[in-house]
């Protein structure tokens, strides 16, 4: 969603210290999978034990893992990378917009 923006940001795992990185204006590469539709089925979210650096400064991240994968609060990673996340009641509709700086 903000590929290709000035506030893209890279996701990148180091399994040998457990460690999740977010880059800022590094290109995202996609691993597979991440807007594939669920099967339905309950899962059990754990909190994700990872320690979480953006821009190789560690940083508190409320993160879930589910099925092997990392969730993260979508305001705390809009907060971190200064980017617009708002709310249309009325359409039911999460809106993000690069163009513009984050708001509590």
């Amino acid at each position: 969603m903000v590929s290709g923006t000035a506030k893209q940001f890279a996701v990148g795992y180091d399994n040998a210290t457990n460690a999740i990185t977010l880059t800022s204006g590094n290109v995202y590469t996609a691993v597979g999978g991440e807007l594939s539709k669920g099967d339905g089925k309950a899962k059990t979210a754990t909190a994700t034990v990872s320690k979480i650096y953006v821009d190789g400064k560690e940083t508190p991240f409320t993160a879930y893992n589910i099925g092997g994968n990392n969730y993260f609060k979508l305001r705390d990673v809009t907060k971190v990378f200064n980017i617009g996340v708002g709310w249309d009641g009325v359409t039911s509709t999460i809106t993000v917009d690069t163009s513009i700086g984050y708001t509590e």
